[in-house]
Formats: C-alpha cells, sequence, structure tokens
C-alpha cells in the first residue's frame, strides 16, 4: 500500500501559503507594534491603536495644557505681587522716617536753620517716593495699571506730581471661572486723583430732534423698549411701528405719518423735556400692543381718553454729543467762559465756538492746566478732577455765571463754611473774630460765630458795616470787600481775639488795592496722597510752620496706615495665588497618573507579551516549514 504526502489533503497549496503567511504578518504586526511601545515607552503612539482611551488622553493633555497656563499666570502674578511687596515696603519706611522727621521738628525750641535741613531729607524721601511710584517689574510699571508701559508718575511743569497711569488695574485668568488683579492701584497705595468731584449740578438736558432713544433714560428710568404702539382718535384707530426707530425725531415723524388714520399731532413739549400729542378734534388715547412699553417708556401712554396730552419727562442723558444749548433744560449755560488755575498754570476756557459736550471737555483738558475733565458717572453733569499732587485746583467764573451753570465752580456762596480749607472750615472764637478799619479810619468787628455758608458770613460782614460792603466776586472766587469812604487810613481786615477766621475766609491773603479787598479762593481741589503730604511737610518745614508741620504729619500717617493696609491685603492675595498653585498641582499629578495609565506603556506586560510574540512567530515559522515541505509529485506534472 503507497504512503500518500500530506500534501495531498484536499486543502490546496495556495491557501495553505495564504494562511500560512497571513498568520505570521499579523503575529509581526503585533510584534511590532508591542515593540514599538517598549521603544517609545507609550502604550498607544496613534488614534488607531485604542480610539477610546485616544480620545480620554487628549482631554487629559488639553486639560494639563490649561492648568499649566493657570500655573505659569499664578507664577507671574506671584513675582509681580512681590515686586510690589518690596516696592511697599521701600514706601512704608520712607513715611515712618517722614514722620519721625515731622515729630523731631514740631517743637517750639527747633531752630529754622534746623528746619530747612529736615526739609531737604523730606525732599529726598519725596523723590524716593516718586521712584517707588514708577517701579518697574520685567518691564511693566507696575502702578501703571492698563497704561503699564509708561510712567504712571510724572513730574507736573505745574507743579507736583502728576499721575498719568490709570486706575484700571490688568487681571488674569487663575483656573476655569477666577479672574483675579495681579496688581495694585496706584490710587490704594500713593492716592492718585482729587477725590472731590466738581459737578455739583444735574445739568438736565432738554430733548431735540435729534436726542437717540438709546440716549433716554425713559419716563420710568428703565430707558426705551422700541415697539408698537397704538394711538385712538375718536373711532379712528392706527398701530405705529418704532421698532427701528432711532431718534425722538423718528418717533415723531412717525406719529405724524398716520395723520390720514387719526387727527393727531406729536411735536416736542414746551419744555423740551417730553413729547406733546394734540388732536385736531375729539380726543386721544395712546396705548401699548402686543405686551410692549413704548408708549409707557416715552411717557405718552394714556388709557383714558384726553383733548391733548404732554408726555411725562423722558430724562435725556448727558453725552459727548448733547449741545451745549440743551443743557439746565434748554436754558444753555453762560457765553462768559470759566477760568481754570492748578499750581502755577491759569487757563481762560473761552465758549466761542463750543457747541458740544465733547467739545468743551476737549476744550478743558486741551487748556494746558493738567486737570481731568469727563462725564460723571451718573450721566448727570461733568466732572473735573486734579490728577496732580501737591497743587491746588480752583475754578471761577470769567465774569458771568458758566462756571455755577455747569456746577464747576469751587466756591461759591452757597459753599458751607465748613467745607472750606480741605475741611478743617472756619475757626471761630467766642465774640468778635475780626475787625475792619475803613480808608476813614473808622473800624467795625464781626462776629462769624455760627455762621453756616459763605454767604451768611457776607451777610454778616455787611450788617455789621450798615452798607453792602462785602460781596462775591464775580471774576474768581471769594469774597470782595469794597470800602466807599475815603481817607488816608489803610483799608484792611485785622484777627479779632486772636480768631482765625479771617485767614480761613481768605481776607488776609492778599493787602488792599485801593478801596478794594479781593479775597482768595479757599475751597480749592487738591489730590491728597503721599507726594501732596510729603510737599506739605517740606514746605511747612522751609516756612518753620509749626502747625503746617502737624497737619502735613497728620496726612502722613494716614499714608502710612493706608500703605499698610494695602500690603496687607496684597500679603493676602499671594497666599491665595499660592493656595490654588498648590491644589492645580495637586490636581495635575492625580491627571498624570491617570494619564500615564492610560497613555504609558506598561513595561513588565509589554516584555512578556512581547516574548510570547516571538515564541508564535517562531512556532508559526517552524510549522509553515514543515507543512509546505514539497514531496515527488510536485515534480511530476
Amino acid at each position: 500500500m503507497a504512503v500518500l504526502p500530506t500534501n495531498l489533503a484536499r486543502v490546496s497549496n495556495l491557501l495553505r501559503t495564504s494562511v500560512a503567511t497571513s498568520s505570521m504578518t499579523k503575529t509581526q504586526r503585533m510584534l511590532l507594534e508591542v515593540q514599538n511601545q517598549l521603544t517609545t515607552g507609550y502604550r498607544i503612539t496613534k488614534p488607531s491603536d485604542d480610539p477610546g482611551d485616544s480620545a480620554v488622553i487628549q482631554q487629559l493633555q488639553k486639560t494639563l495644557e490649561k492648568r499649566q497656563g493657570y500655573l505659569d499666570n499664578i507664577s507671574a502674578a506671584k513675582n509681580t505681587l512681590s515686586s510690589v511687596d518690596t516696592s511697599l515696603d521701600g514706601v512704608t519706611d520712607l513715611l515712618r522716617q517722614a514722620t519721625q522727621i515731622a515729630s523731631q521738628n514740631v517743637g517750639s525750641d527747633v531752630t529754622p536753620a534746623a528746619r530747612q535741613s529736615a526739609a531737604a531729607l523730606i525732599e529726598n524721601l519725596y523723590n524716593q517716593a516718586v521712584t517707588y511710584g514708577n517701579t518697574q517689574f520685567e518691564g511693566t510699571f507696575i502702578y501703571g495699571g492698563d497704561r503699564s508701559n509708561t510712567s504712571p508718575f510724572v513730574t507736573s511743569t505745574n507743579g507736583g506730581v502728576k499721575f498719568a497711569g490709570s486706575n484700571d488695574v490688568l487681571k488674569n485668568t487663575f483656573d476655569e471661572n477666577t479672574v483675579l488683579p495681579f496688581m495694585v492701584s496706584a490710587q490704594e497705595v500713593f492716592g492718585a486723583t482729587s477725590e472731590r468731584h466738581r459737578g455739583g449740578a444735574d445739568l438736565s438736558p432738554s430733548i431735540t430732534a435729534a436726542t437717540r432713544l438709546a440716549d433716554l433714560e425713559g419716563a420710568t428710568g428703565t430707558g426705551v423698549y422700541k415697539g408698537v404702539i397704538s394711538i385712538a382718535n375718536g373711532g379712528s384707530n392706527a398701530t405705529v411701528d418704532l421698532t427701528t426707530a432711532d431718534t425722538v425725531g423718528d418717533v415723531i415723524t412717525r406719529i405724524n405719518a398716520v395723520t390720514g388714520t387719526t387727527d393727531v399731532t406729536a411735536s416736542l413739549s414746551a419744555d423740551g423735556n417730553s413729547i406733546t400729542l394734540t388732536p385736531g378734534t375729539g380726543t386721544v388715547t395712546i396705548t401699548d400692543v402686543g405686551g410692549g412699553t413704548s408708549a409707557r417708556d416715552l411717557g405718552i401712554r394714556q388709557a383714558v381718553a384726553v383733548a391733548s396730552l404732554d408726555g411725562s419727562d423722558v430724562q435725556a442723558k448727558l453725552t459727548p454729543l448733547t449741545p451745549l444749548a440743551s443743557l439746565r433744560n434748554g436754558a444753555g449755560v453762560s457765553a462768559s467762559g470759566i477760568t481754570i488755575a492748578n499750581g502755577v498754570a491759569t487757563a481762560t476756557i473761552s465758549m466761542a465756538g463750543l457747541n458740544t459736550v465733547e467739545d468743551l471737555l476737549n476744550a478743558i483738558n486741551g487748556s494746558g492746566v493738567e486737570v481731568l475733565a469727563k462725564l460723571n458717572d451718573a450721566g448727570t453733569g461733568i466732572d473735573v478732577l486734579n490728577p496732580v499732587q501737591g497743587t491746588q485746583m480752583t475754578i471761577a467764573e470769567n465774569g458771568g455765571t458758566t462756571a455755577a451753570d455747569l456746577g464747576l465752580r469751587t466756591m461759591l456762596p452757597a459753599t458751607l463754611l465748613a467745607d472750606l480749607n480741605e475741611g478743617r472750615g472756619v475757626r471761630t472764637v467766642a465774640g468778635d473774630d475780626l475787625t475792619i478799619t475803613r480808608r476813614d479810619g473808622t473800624t467795625f468787628a464781626v462776629d462769624l460765630d455760627g455762621l453756616t455758608t459763605v454767604n451768611d458770613a457776607i451777610t454778616a460782614i455787611n450788617t455789621a458795616a450798615g452798607t453792602a460792603m462785602a460781596s462775591f466776586a464775580t471774576s474768581g472766587n471769594g469774597i470782595v470787600l469794597t470800602d466807599a469812604t475815603t481817607g488816608t487810613a489803610t483799608f484792611k481786615v485785622d484777627p479779632a481775639n486772636f480768631s482765625q477766621a479771617a485767614g480761613d475766609l481768605g481776607l488776609l491773603a492778599t493787602p488792599a488795592s485801593g478801596g478794594t479787598i479781593t479775597g482768595a479762593d479757599v475751597n480749592a481741589v487738591k489730590s491728597t496722597g503721599v507726594f501732596t503730604h510729603l510737599a506739605e511737610l517740606r514746605d511747612a518745614l522751609r516756612a518753620s510752620d509749626a502747625g503746617a508741620i502737624t497737619r502735613a504729619a497728620q496726612g502722613i500717617d494716614e499714608d502710612l496706615a493706608r500703605v499698610i493696609r494695602v500690603r496687607g491685603v496684597t500679603g493676602a492675595r499671594v497666599q491665595e495665588l499660592e493656595a490654588r498653585e498648590s491644589r492645580i498641582t495637586d490636581e495635575n499629578v492625580a491627571t498624570q497618573s491617570l494619564l500615564a495609565n492610560l497613555h504609558e506603556t506598561d513595561y513588565t506586560t509589554a516584555i512578556t507579551k512581547y516574548t510570547n510574540m516571538q515564541m508564535m512567530l517562531e512556532a508559526s515559522m517552524k510549522t509553515t516549514s514543515q507543512v509546505t515541505n514539497t514531496s515527488l509529485l510536485d515534480f511530476l506534472r
């Protein structure tokens, strides 16, 4: 019986070869994958290796990258705040030195020469304070706010130090839901601009056809909703679509456009604050359509029929484009102009050629006296701020009423005596406070005790004089005394009973010029802060004025307390950042561990698998070589 070789089975050689080749190729591919894992250290080198885990890995990597950005932000913020803390330490030290110098030189036994020497020391501290104010970290001025590329404190040509930075500090993101500042406001540390904003008057602009609806508070103070209103006139009814209206003029035009349907005419009211609707005949009713509030907001909603309708005040906001002629309910402002003085600089702002509020703001800001004019936060008036520490700003009339009309005059007859002299008021005594000598040699005394306003003081002087001697300046600010008598005596004001009231009212500032004594503006606006108080202490030491030295020292004590408080807040902020840094670092450790489990190679498992794959390949190759072994029949064809 013949013995047949194994290759005579019913499976073809081609199929056997194909199966064997496929098996070895698969094993080799798996072996290569394990080899790559061992070489690269990563279990997944491309998404197709494990699509599910690849998606998780990408998300974890994205999370780690985001957290690294937070950690970088925290590190930069800590470095910046560390620089802030260092500078605050220096400011604290120099303010303490200034306080010590002041206390050493306030006694009556200190000579003027000694105080002059002390003034030189304060001048040095003043310059150091400016240097600290312009501290830089990595090319950024740490007290510059969002203007951190330029020096925040510059020497003013008018005297003093001008703040040219911004109190809007830079912020950064420190985690998914937290945005915090990483700078300190210059205002908090040094003081920067005057806190007494001028703009006491509500300028109440009237409306015009060009007034935008967006610039109206509306009759209810919530703005103007632009919808559809219904107008009924007798048996006639029409709707007016205001959804695309932009101005008050648009509203009036669209209402008047339905005259063919309703006999109603819309116009601006006589007081310039509202819209008037007048029917030619019959009555008028106005309602909102579809749940809107346009008629209500425009002050013309009227559910009960009336013969005519004068709407409610729509409360126009003050904007840069508001015409000056529309201010004060259409009364406008005086054309005489205003005079602004700040330090050694003085400018007269002419109203000629100024048409809008923006024109006025630009004229003031460009006058060269280094003040800042802007709309107040409420949108009702104008503020003029003094950004220069060490100077005093006054705003006065130029012969008219412009400054008072704008609410900008720094001293008025209605100014409270308690507000004068930086809040020190007018210091009176029991009995008479001042004595006035006329040119004819006669004298009279004035008691100012218990008075409330500057006008009260003027009245008291005139009552004591028996004639209208005192008045308030029409140009400039202050009390003006006029002597109608003649003679060889000197017209003058003298303190009585050691009262300081005459000086506090500004009546000792200048000697008489003929029969006129022009008092000073004793309600000037100044920026209080480190530079102001150091300058005041320096000047008080130079003048050997013990009282002024004491007042300046009190201001420096306030500055010192503020700087210490800011330093404490800065330290707390650094601690908070460190806590966030620690938390994010811990989260990263957990995330990286999870990422490693998913992404990195488990060498024990991979080596075992690699060994098994090698054995499988060798076995497959050996088996294939035997199965596919040739026989005699392979040659008998």
